[in-house]
């Protein structure tokens, strides 16, 4: 996946936004509470399966518990060649990860929970893609 289409994907979820931060290069892809909450409460006033009741009864759980307006999801390096991105992973999921050449600890966030993948060699599209939703989902729920 080239960066456009990671930031163009990342810019799907719900309530997501991206922040520059031209000193580093980086591009910070965060989830804003207040809106998601909106648009939960919105979903939650309609007609919902079991399964997505469930979902946005966590999602609006964690916002209140938050003491943050925003939270970080996932980071793009802004221009880096290999393409750097870092994603929260979850502690176990992690350490299996790294069992991959281009999988490393996060330099930027808690290296225990995020990694950081370098190019693409050993992480397809889809697995990336599919990471990128967990990462959302971790953060959210």
């Amino acid at each position: 996946m080239e960066q456009s289409e990671i930031r163009d994907f990342l810019l799907t979820f719900d309530a997501a936004e991206v922040r520059k931060d031209e000193e580093n290069k980086l591009e910070i892809f965060e989830v804003n509470f207040d809106k998601l909450e909106k648009i939960w409460q919105e979903k939650m006033a309609g007609d919902l399966g079991d399964f997505e009741r469930e979902t946005g009864e966590k999602i609006l759980s964690k916002i209140a518990e938050s003491e943050e307006p925003k939270a970080i999801f996932a980071i793009i390096h802004d221009g880096s060649k290999p393409l750097k991105v870092e994603m929260k992973t979850g502690a176990q999921l992690a350490r299996i990860l790294r069992e991959k050449e281009s999988v490393v600890p996060s330099k930027l966030m808690s290296e225990r929970e995020w990694n950081l993948i370098i190019g693409q060699g050993q992480v397809s599209a889809e697995e990336l893609r599919d990471l990128f939703r967990l990462s959302y989902r971790l953060v959210c729920e």
